[in-house]
């Protein structure tokens, strides 16, 4: 079976990790969802994390999740309450503030890879009542946001290239989102250095592979409600096995 790089997605229970990982799949790389209070032996082998968005709020400090995903050994980049967390594990501060809904201008202030090739000035989607107020040692405020109103807010993105720990309060996942998806390719492919050489076409092959190797002679009985898991299971199953073996 191929192997390639694979990027971790953290659900945190916002409404965009599925997403997330289709924008990352889009640039020819595996992404996979991940939870949050999954061990950090799920993450073996992965080239990056991104930590989505949440319902929760970060400077409620709730918790409820396996914060040493943040220490691991790879490039992490959180986006809105992902963003947060980042900045709070390493020394930073976040405050229930004013809310921030809808799309606000971002003005990039450091050099960073995530924005190599784009704008100083570009349109972004925010979602979010919390707000880093500062940031501790080894990051820095690469962009500032300004809402429809012209006020400031600071620390939008951050990021520590030493650490390679990179934060958005924006939504770069979203269409709304001017140059979102770049900014994604940026991360996947110049910071967590991933290939680039995967498609679904080939994942589909890989599963039907390890379906004929796992299965070999036996025979397979499958229920299948007809949503859409069991139906794709069964469809895999199908071209995998044939009716011989495959019994639903």
């Amino acid at each position: 079976m191929d192997e390639h790089d694979r990027i971790a997605v953290v659900d945190f229970g916002g409404q965009y990790a599925h997403l997330i990982a289709t924008k990352v799949r889009r640039e020819r790389v595996l992404a996979e969802i991940r939870q949050p209070e999954d061990p950090v032996s799920a993450f073996a082998g992965m080239k990056g994390v991104i930590l989505s968005g949440s319902p929760s709020l970060a400077s409620g400090d709730e918790g409820g999740f396996n914060t040493a995903i943040l220490d691991l050994d790879v490039p992490i980049l959180g986006f809105c309450f992902g963003h947060q967390e980042i900045a709070k594990r390493y020394g930073g501060r976040v405050e229930h503030c004013k809310s921030e809904y809808g799309p606000a201008r971002l003005q990039v202030t450091g050099e960073t890879p995530v924005f190599e090739g784009l704008p100083a000035h570009q349109t972004v989607w925010m979602s979010h009542q919390d707000t880093v107020v500062s940031v501790g040692d080894g990051f820095e405020e690469v962009g500032i946001s300004f809402d429809h109103d012209g006020t400031a807010h600071r620390f939008a993105a951050i990021a520590d290239e030493t650490r390679r720990r990179y934060g958005f309060q924006y939504h770069p996942e979203v269409d709304d989102t001017e140059h979102g998806e770049a900014m994604l390719r940026n991360f996947v492919r110049r910071v967590c250095g991933c290939r680039g050489d995967w498609t679904m076409e080939r994942f589909l092959e890989n599963q039907i592979e390890a379906i004929r190797r796992d299965v070999g002679d036996r025979r397979v009985f499958l229920l299948a409600s007809g949503g859409v898991d069991s139906t794709v299971c069964a469809r895999l199953l199908g071209e995998a096995l044939g009716p011989d073996q495959l019994h639903l």
